[in-house]
């Protein structure tokens, strides 16, 4: 009923699966360093623009314009030069502003870059440590488990174990399996977080 719907929404009967995952070297420029880098560029266009602000400006105009009372329209123009002659240290201190900002932008490229390289190897170490977990699960540990709730179930019809060393042999075998899909959810987190920090 929440979604105004008369039908069950059940999860997919299907085990699940672990993400597949290439460990190459970068694909590409993460967003983050993208965005960064343009920011760079912004800050070296400021430059530009503040060294500008002290040249001196020429503008011309032309007009036409008709007086009240006059038959002919009054036609003309001007020309208008302004050179700066006060506030060179202020026009100093802006370039300088503008110089360091950036300083900032370019050294907060190189952290950036920096801090997702690390973080890139740690959740490489992080994908290795699960694989090599995941592996031996796949390998012996889930056949262990069902070879403990086969031999439970024969012991227990054979009349060898009582019901609750049965309860005890099924939690144990439940146990190994939760521990399979808990190493699994794991290692598909890392293997996103790799993606993310690959530009995938």
């Amino acid at each position: 009923m929440l979604l105004n719907q008369n039908e069950w929404l059940l999860p997919l009967a299907q085990p699940l699966e672990k993400i597949n995952i290439e460990l190459s070297e970068n694909s590409g420029l993460h967003p983050l360093l993208a965005v960064q880098e343009q920011n760079v560029n912004i800050a070296a266009s400021n430059i530009n623009i503040q060294k500008n602000t002290n040249k001196p400006e020429f503008s011309g105009r032309i007009f036409s314009q008709r007086l009240w009372g006059a038959k002919n329209p009054y036609t003309g123009f001007s020309v208008m030069a302004s050179f700066p002659v006060f506030g060179t240290g202020a026009y100093r201190n802006k370039v300088k502003v503008a110089v360091a900002e950036k300083e900032i932008e370019e050294k907060t490229l190189s952290y950036q870059t920096q801090q997702l390289q690390t973080q890139r190897t740690s959740a490489i170490a992080e994908i290795e440590k699960n694989l090599s977990l995941l592996n031996f699960y796949e390998t012996m540990g889930l056949r262990q488990s069902e070879e403990i709730i086969n031999a439970a179930s024969l012991s227990y019809r054979t009349g060898e174990i009582s019901f609750a060393e049965l309860g005890q042999f099924f939690n144990q075998a439940i146990g190994i399996r939760q521990n399979y899909l808990d190493v699994l959810n794991q290692f598909n987190q890392s293997a996103i977080q790799f993606n993310y920090y690959d530009n995938k």
